[in-house]
């Protein structure tokens, strides 16, 4: 009797195990990309710009969606609170995650986001509208000098990567300038074309996208991209400011997840249409795996904290 009772048992066992249903493989719906910054600005053109490729890699639809306010800091707390089974990605340049969390009580931190892969980097541009009456940074100096406070020179807001290149420039050029905070670079750069602002420092796919001027690069020495554009070095100040983007995930997201968004994010960049868009806003790829992008992302981390404590915008 018990050894009836014994095989019914296991035959019942054997029965609800072939009609459960098999968990579906990963991506089954499509994926949210979240954007910190409004649509048009520098970092939605990259997510925009792979967004297809992207989504041809995965095998599903990537979403781009824009969640704007406070230097990014609202999209990220998004992103980083989202539930971690791969749905919800942030795509990002360094300001939200690795400058931000210096500044201020957070909802999230470095330890909040697993790394996927970097995608693009490039040295930050000061830009100016083609009509500008700034076309090189003694023009800029010397105006600064003039009428300390007057000239204005618009950011992504207060912490930012933009606010920061700001900051230096005048730390070492011994000049004030007008802080003009914005939601992000495309606010920013209509502010500027718009006669509202007079400079603007981003990432130089900005530059072609709105036929800009580029007055200086924040950069060790001259760049492919931007040959005939000096270096802020060129002028007697040594500042550098690079910014780049990549995407990460919630902490907690599974290791099988990860590998398909970090293999899809590396077929994307490979893609010739990518690689085309990108040389079109003078805007390199600069792909980093997983294990490279989170050493990358830590040490960043450090230096940009150095560089908020330095300016006196940490955490009080």
């Amino acid at each position: 009797m018990r050894k009836l009772l014994a095989l019914a048992l296991v035959a019942g066992s054997m029965a609800a195990f072939a009609q459960a249903p098999a968990t579906a493989a990963y991506p089954e719906r499509p994926v949210t990309a979240i954007v910190p910054f409004p649509a048009g600005g520098a970092t939605d053109l990259v997510a925009r710009g792979m967004q297809e490729a992207f989504s041809r890699a995965l095998g599903q639809q990537i979403v781009v969606k824009n969640v704007n306010g406070a230097a990014g800091t609202i999209g990220a707390a998004e992103a980083a609170a989202a539930t971690p089974d791969g749905y919800t990605i942030l795509i990002t340049p360094s300001g939200p995650t690795a400058a931000q969390p210096h500044r201020m009580k957070l909802t999230y931190d470095i330890d909040s986001f697993d790394a996927i892969c970097k995608l693009v980097e490039q040295p930050l541009v000061l830009m100016a509208p083609k009509t500008s009456k700034y076309r090189t940074i003694a023009d800029v100096i010397a105006a600064a000098k003039a009428e300390p406070g007057k000239v204005t020179y618009g950011t992504s807001g207060p912490g930012s990567i933009t606010h920061l290149a700001k900051l230096a420039l005048e730390k070492a050029a011994n000049i004030k300038l007008k802080h003009v905070p914005f939601k992000g670079s495309a606010d920013a750069v209509q502010a500027m074309m718009s006669n509202t602002t007079d400079l603007y420092s981003d990432q130089a796919n900005l530059v072609p996208q709105y036929d800009l001027h580029p007055i200086a690069v924040y950069a060790e020495s001259r760049i492919d991209n931007f040959k005939d554009t000096p270096t802020v070095r060129e002028a007697g100040f040594d500042v550098v400011v690079t910014n780049y983007n990549g995407i990460f995930v919630p902490r907690g997201t599974p290791a099988d997840v990860k590998a398909k968004l970090g293999q899809a994010c590396k077929t994307a960049l490979d893609d010739a249409k990518v690689k085309e868009v990108f040389e079109r806003q003078k805007y390199p790829i600069a792909y980093q795996d997983a294990a490279a992008f989170k050493a990358f992302f830590e040490a960043d981390y450090k230096r940009v904290g150095d560089l908020v404590q330095a300016a006196g915008l940490g955490k009080k």
